[in-house]
């Protein structure tokens, strides 16, 4: 079951649809990665929302593939995903064509209780200083 969660997560990003936050974020989440880009950490499903559409704000697409979930029985609230991640940047100011895609790699772990996410921790490797 956690490890669905998880691909939802990863579901709602893929298909730009944030209701999906609604069935798998717990009010009280907690995404410890948003401090590296926004300042603090994104909080409650509103945080998680907020996270994607700063995502669709800059990007002309983006699009996530999990190449491996570890979930142990020793762990059972916690879900371990690696991931390659695609973006494309929307053309400049002055309308010129964004200058490539960037392709990255993250590794991220995931807190579930109540069949919601309360907590993650991401380490991302590949993406441009400053961000996108």
């Amino acid at each position: 079951m956690n490890r669905a969660i998880i691909q939802r997560y990863f579901d709602a990003y893929n298909n730009k649809n944030e209701r999906i936050f609604d069935e798998i974020i717990s009010s009280d989440y907690i995404d410890h990665g948003q401090s590296a880009y926004m300042g603090s950490p994104g909080k409650g499903i509103d945080g998680a929302k907020n996270d994607l559409r700063f995502s669709l704000d800059r990007l002309d697409d983006l699009n996530y593939v999990v190449e491996e979930m570890i979930a142990s029985p020793a762990y059972p609230d916690l879900v371990g995903a690696y991931w390659k991640g695609t973006l494309i940047p929307k053309a400049t100011s002055n309308n010129q064509q964004a200058e490539k895609t960037i392709n990255y790699r993250g590794i991220s772990i995931y807190r579930i209780q109540n069949n919601k996410m309360v907590e993650t921790w991401h380490v991302v490797d590949g993406l441009p200083k400053g961000g996108f």
